[in-house]
Formats: structure tokens, C-alpha cells, sequence
């Protein structure tokens, strides 16, 4: 029997450091100290043991961020139940098909989602609904009056199972990822170089029902750093964060970022920013200009990884943002170098390793991967298989090690025999002053197979289609260059930042 260290324990540990800090505070100033957590999460595990909750239930959750959201979560970590997030924008016939297939016992929602949860209920067979936010009788607090402050005596060993959590579905239908005990400690461990410490407060804009939310509030957790919850990412509050030094570190994607530039009324001499976390795509050179000269104190890191079901797998460091700054632009389309812990190569259909700049499948063997898809074995032996774990996105390293993503094998385009990957273009178009993002997909074409279709979205005003070919003309060889331009107020994206191609290459096969 593998029993190791329990990780719910990193509360734990936590509240008896420091007891008196603000395990989770707000914009607005309301607080939470990590004893107080502590001894509510306890009381929720003794409440849910006695309604016979254990290792294994399966426990769903469907609202947007609070602080009763996370100690639920923390409950689960402790008594060693399976959580299920939901992600709070789907519709209510997605939300049923994930939790048909999840089989939660226990569904804990937010007051805006009981009528579709009251909806969805009759099909997953036995399931108790219960509110986070006092909008049922049977509410989260009721556990908290119920439940007695003593610490859970779980064993746990490495391969239990503790979370299923959707994929975002932007490549195709959400797969239910099976995480294990051993997977989510080993993602700490990964993520070593950019872990809070005590004193600090971070706040990431990623849900809580989103691993780069829910892992990254984890470790600020387990670390003793204090975590901003908000419901929702709103660039104005974060913004006013940073100014008047409430904030030292955040996690946003470029977007977010740009919005909070945006929504930024200048330095009052208070901030304390040191580190910036972002992902889901590159960093703009112009943005990143435009960042470190709001905050200079602060270090930029892109954290690329298929994180639901691996973790973080490499890092682009803050020496390599200023190395780009220097010169070296070319390091922002990177997403860095292998983390500690993770052997990553690129691979060709084979499975044999491709040479620098060879355009390949990016493959890592690492010790925190998944234990599959759920009731998915096909799909788990086409990303597991001969020690390795292959999540469908494709790049190539350079001679230094640097990877750069050649974008997944579908947002690949191939028009007359010639490869074109999206990322390089996107990052062309971004350089235009009035593009805050961009996107690329490919749309059938009788003559050519496929042919490039860019789609922008503008900060202030729209710029013209004359000056986005001109740049692509400029900087990619004609047959990279784009035979359309959409210029939109904004791109379309799923809750992480992540823009839902599907839906631009609907809006060009159908047009």
C-alpha cells in the first residue's frame, strides 16, 4: 500500500504557521484567516463523514469563484472525495452530458445555477443538490454548524483518485481527466521556480473550475501566501489591486492583461507587483513593452503545459523576456524550456525524435500525468502510450531548447503541399498597434486545399485590412499571408482566455 503524504495536509500546515494571515481576502477587504479555513474545511469533512462521504465520492461543483467554493474543494483534498468541477458558461445540455458521465453523488451549486441544476438532476440518478451560497436548505453552512473541528484520518494512497475535471472542449468534445492523489502533489513540485511565499497575495484570473485556477490557489494555499478570490475576472478591480499594492503576483492571460493596461489609471508609488503569470498564448512584443514599463519591478513568466492533464511543462523565464526585449524578439513566439521533473521531446508520427526545427509531436514523460480519460480508452492510449504522454500540441525546439509551438495538429494548415503553422501568423498580426489579439484558421479551398483566414480583435479603433496585409507581407513568405481579414470587437473565447477556434472556422465554412 503507496500511502504517502496526504495533500490535503498543506492546509493544515499552513494554519498552524500562520495562523492570524488571510488565508483568502477580497478586493473589497473581507478576509478569511487560514485558521478560520482550516477549522471550517475540518467541519465540513466531519459533517460530509457522517453523511457518508469518503475516499471516492464524487463531489460536483457548478458557481463562480468564492470562498466557499475552494474550502469545498479543500474538503475534498482532506477526506479524499473525487471533486468535480463544471465549468459555469456551458449550456445546460452540456452540463448534463458531463455530469451523466461524471456520476456525482453530491452537487454543490450557486443560487444563479439551481434552476438548471434542479433541470439536470433527474438524469444522473442519485444525487443530493446543495447550495454554496444559502440558496437551499441544504446549504454548505449547515455542514459548518454540523461538523466538528477535528482533522480527517484519511490514508491516501498515490493512485486514488481525486479530481475529474473537464477539458475546456475547444478542439473538440470535453474528456473527463482523471487526476490522482500523486498526480496534483507532483504538480507542486513542478511548479517550484514561480510558488508564492508567505506575506505574498496573488490573484489568478483563471476559474476555480479550470486547473490553472484551481492548482494555482492550491499552492498559494500550501504555501502560506494569501489568495484573492474574486467571482469573476474584472480588469478594473485588478488593475486597482496592483495600484494600491494589495497585489505581488498575478496570473492573466495576454488579453487580461491588456484589459487591465487598459482599465489602469497609473502608478500611485504603492505597487508591489513582482511576478506576472500567464499562458494560453504568446506575449505580444508590444504588450510585453507595455507591461514592463507600467510595472518594471516585475518578472514575466509563460507557463505552457497541458496542465489538466500534466501540469506545467516548460517555462519562459523572466531572463528570457528581457533577452527578447534586448533583441531577441523572436524568444516571445517560445514558450520556454523543460521545468525540473518533466523529459520532453519531439517526436514524429513514429515516435522517433525530430531534429532542431523539425516541426513534430510534443511528447513529455513525467511523473505527474493522468491517469487517463474517463471511460475514454481509446483517447487515453493515443495520449498514453510507451511512457510517454502526447496532449495533441505540435512544435519544434531550437538549438537551445527553447520549444515553439507549431500550434495542435488541427490548427495546422496546409495549403498546396505547404505547412503553415497558425502561431507564427498571430504573432505577425499582433504587432499591428491596433491589434490587441488574433487568430488564424485555415478554410477550405478548391484549388489550394486551404487557405488562411485571420480574424483580429482591435483595442481602440479597427484597423484596416491595407494595414494588416501590409505587416503579413512584410514579415511572412506569400503563401503565410492571408487571403481574408475579420476585424472583430472581440474574438470569441471559452473561460480561460482561450479563443474557440471552432467557432471563426464556422463563421468562414458557412458565410
Amino acid at each position: 500500500m503507496n500511502v504517502s503524504w496526504p495533500i490535503g495536509r498543506g492546509l493544515t500546515q499552513s494554519a498552524r504557521r500562520s495562523p492570524d494571515t488571510a488565508c483568502f481576502r477580497t478586493a473589497a477587504g473581507a478576509t478569511r484567516s487560514f485558521a478560520e479555513v482550516n477549522e471550517r474545511v475540518n467541519r465540513i469533512c466531519d459533517a460530509l463523514t457522517a453523511r457518508g462521504v469518503g475516499k471516492g465520492t464524487r463531489v460536483a461543483l457548478l458557481d463562480t469563484d468564492s470562498f466557499e467554493y475552494a474550502e469545498l474543494m479543500l474538503a475534498c483534498f482532506k477526506l479524499g472525495a473525487t471533486y468535480v468541477p463544471v465549468n459555469f458558461r456551458l449550456a445546460q445540455g452540456e452540463i448534463e452530458n458531463i455530469l451523466g458521465r461524471a456520476r456525482p453523488t453530491w452537487f454543490f451549486v450557486g443560487e444563479r445555477y439551481v434552476a438548471m441544476a434542479r433541470s439536470v438532476l433527474p438524469a444522473l440518478g442519485p444525487c443530493a443538490l446543495w447550495s454554496l451560497d444559502g440558496s437551499l436548505d441544504d446549504d454548505l453552512a449547515v455542514l459548518v454548524a454540523e461538523g466538528r473541528d477535528v482533522e480527517p484520518e484519511v490514508l491516501l494512497e498515490d493512485d486514488d483518485l481525486l479530481g475529474v475535471m473537464f477539458t475546456s472542449g475547444t478542439t473538440g468534445l470535453p474528456k473527463g481527466v482523471m487526476q490522482t492523489h500523486g498526480m496534483l502533489k507532483r504538480m507542486l513540485s513542478l511548479g517550484w521556480e514561480v510558488l508564492a511565499r508567505p506575506g505574498e497575495v496573488r490573484y489568478t484570473a483563471s476559474p476555480l473550475f479550470h486547473i490553472a485556477g484551481w492548482a494555482l490557489v492550491f499552492e498559494q494555499v500550501a504555501t502560506g501566501c494569501t489568495s484573492l478570490i474574486e467571482k469573476q475576472f474584472d480588469a478594473r478591480v485588478t488593475a486597482d489591486a496592483i495600484r494600491e499594492g494589495l497585489l505581488t503576483g498575478v496570473f492573466l492571460v495576454p488579453t487580461m492583461l491588456q484589459a487591465v493596461l487598459d482599465a489602469d489609471d497609473g502608478p500611485t508609488g504603492r505597487e508591489r507587483l513582482t511576478t506576472m503569470l500567464y499562458g494560453s498564448a504568446p506575449m505580444p512584443p508590444s504588450l510585453l513593452r507595455r507591461g514592463l514599463e507600467r510595472y518594471p519591478e516585475c518578472g514575466f513568466w509563460n507557463l505552457f503545459g497541458a496542465g489538466t492533464e500534466s501540469g506545467v511543462q516548460t517555462l519562459l523565464r523572466p531572463d528570457d523576456h528581457r533577452r527578447a526585449l534586448a533583441g531577441e524578439e523572436h524568444l516571445l513566439a517560445s514558450v520556454g524550456q523543460p521545468v525540473l521533473f518533466v523529459d520532453m521531446r519531439i517526436l514524429d508520427d513514429e515516435g522517433r525524435e525530430c531534429p532542431p526545427g523539425v516541426v513534430g509531436n510534443i511528447a513529455a514523460r513525467t511523473d505527474c500525468v493522468m491517469a487517463g480519460y474517463l471511460d475514454m480508452p481509446e483517447q487515453t492510449r493515443e495520449a498514453l502510450h510507451d511512457g510517454w504522454f502526447w496532449g495533441g500540441d505540435r512544435g519544434y525546439v531550437d538549438a537551445e531548447g527553447f520549444l515553439f509551438l507549431g500550434g495542435r495538429s488541427r490548427d495546422m494548415i496546409i495549403r498546396g503541399g505547404e505547412n503553415i503553422y497558425v502561431s507564427e501568423i498571430e504573432l505577425v498580426l499582433t504587432d499591428v498597434p491596433e491589434v490587441a489579439d488574433a487568430a488564424v484558421v485555415g478554410r477550405p479551398d478548391e484549388k489550394w486545399g486551404e487557405v488562411v483566414v485571420a480574424f483580429v480583435e482591435y483595442r481602440q479603433e479597427p484597423p484596416t485590412a491595407a494595414a494588416l496585409e501590409a505587416m503579413c507581407r512584410d514579415r511572412l513568405a506569400g503563401y503565410k499571408v492571408p487571403v481574408e481579414y475579420h476585424v472583430l470587437r472581440e474574438l470569441p473565447r471559452n473561460p480561460t482566455g482561450k479563443v474557440r477556434k471552432a467557432d471563426l472556422l464556422e463563421l468562414v465554412t458557412t458565410s
